[in-house]
């Protein structure tokens, strides 16, 4: 790593993250052709490439930290390198992106998705499979219309929630309230029993206290907000919407290995 020190490698990264890739071609291009002995006259090539000071700027540090950084390296190390970091920057866009969900008061109307909007997208782009979790479910219609639609497509789903039987009492309401017969016999619905659960010294109990949905292990949602009406319009709510197969499937058999495994059940 003598050669790629730390402060090339940071060069390279920024240099990869700002600048576009139409305009970086072209850099890519003028790069390959340079040897080590015109390292120095290079910067009155790619700069006028560069129609953006901050992106010449950038440059041209860059073109520094080569000459004091790793004067072993010519030209088409140089691209090698700024193309495999522009790629890996590339990559990890397209692989891990993520947007605010908020619901309540927003005074400097920012542009940040509703949770129920957020949640209804979520429903309506699932093709194979959906997880639903929640501690507290009741009066969602237009949710509910959303999941008996994704069923009536094929989708799987399945859905973990608190209920007044499993929880002692902590909450008042069941699913079949808000969900109606045909929803509940057509998913997949579990349970924490509350022999399952830890105990503290005092008797006291766990809840089922996530919030989350997973759609086809391609996209997930954390949101502080229950399954309710109130969480949907009135609270102040946040929560993410992460489109990432890792965490995705990382969330999904964190759940299949609590029902394989008997914590929760059906």
């Amino acid at each position: 790593m003598a050669i790629l020190s730390t402060k090339l490698l940071e060069q390279l990264r920024w240099v990869a993250q700002e600048v576009p890739a139409s305009t970086l071609d072209s850099l890519l291009r003028v790069l390959m052709t340079v040897s080590l002995g015109e390292v120095s006259t290079l910067k009155h090539k790619l700069l006028p490439l560069l129609p953006r000071a901050s992106w010449r700027q950038l440059t041209s540090d860059l073109l520094d930290v080569w000459q004091t950084e790793a004067t072993l390296l010519d030209g088409n190390a140089i691209a090698t390198a700024l193309a495999t970091a522009a790629h890996c920057q590339n990559r990890l866009q397209q692989e891990l992106t993520a947007e605010l969900v908020w619901t309540g008061p927003n005074p400097d109307a920012l542009p940040l998705r509703r949770t129920d909007q957020a949640l209804l997208q979520l429903i309506r782009a699932a093709r194979q499979d959906l997880l639903i979790v929640s501690f507290a479910i009741y009066n969602i219609p237009e949710i509910v219309q959303a999941l008996i639609a994704a069923i009536e497509s094929g989708v799987n789903v399945r859905i973990i929630a608190e209920t007044p039987e499993s929880s002692d009492g902590k909450i008042s309401f069941g699913m079949a309230a808000t969900f109606g017969s045909e929803l509940l016999e057509r998913s997949r619905v579990y349970v924490w029993p509350k022999g399952k659960r830890p105990v503290d010294e005092q008797g006291r109990f766990g809840s089922l206290h996530a919030k989350c949905a997973v759609c086809d292990q391609q996209h997930l949602f954390i949101s502080s907000a229950n399954l309710t009406a109130y969480a949907m319009s009135l609270n102040i709510e946040m929560g993410v919407l992460i489109h990432n197969r890792n965490l995705s499937e990382q969330v999904t058999q964190q759940i299949n290995s609590l029902i394989s495994s008997g914590v929760l059940t059906h």
